[in-house]
């Protein structure tokens, strides 16, 4: 199974939940460009938070290629008096569930947030080492091969 985990195109500063900025919206076409152009692997599931700018940042893939964005509570960013411990379980248990309802050939895309993946890196098992991969700018992701353990294949941004 191919995951692609991306941190959301850049948020405008205006609001609680923020909508993407002109340039999170380009960052969002150049992912479907990237798609297209076969610099990353065409998706077969797309899963993002309940923040607008993560919808937001798979909306050109999720039209172009006719594909639901599925949104899911688990993988939105750390909320307001949520433990350490209560944060990595809801991660854990997304990654489980995922695992249970793809298949190994299947190419599945998340869009969430810094501290999400920040916290998503410390818990898996990967082949190398994910402490450089630290810095999360706007649509910065990362391409895994998720076998026994994690591959990273790729750590790059828009």
């Amino acid at each position: 199974m191919i995951w692609v985990v991306f941190r959301h195109g850049e948020k405008s500063l205006e609001g609680f939940d923020p909508e993407l900025s002109t340039r999170g919206q380009d960052q969002a076409q150049k992912i479907l460009l990237k798609v297209k152009s076969g610099a990353l692997p065409k998706p077969s599931a797309l899963y993002v938070s309940t923040k607008k700018r993560s919808a937001q940042t798979f909306q050109p893939l999720s039209e172009s290629l006719n594909l639901k964005a599925h949104i899911r509570a688990d993988i939105t960013e750390r909320v307001p008096g949520e433990t350490r411990d209560k944060f990595r379980r809801r991660i854990q248990e997304f990654l489980i569930k995922l695992m249970l309802e793809h298949k190994d050939n299947e190419v599945v895309y998340v869009c969430t947030h810094s501290d999400w993946i920040d916290e998503f890196l410390t818990m898996i098992e990967c082949d190398a080492d994910l402490t450089r991969c630290h810095y999360w700018p706007s649509a910065q992701h990362m391409v895994f091969d998720k076998k026994e353990i994690w591959h990273l294949l790729k750590y790059e941004g828009i």
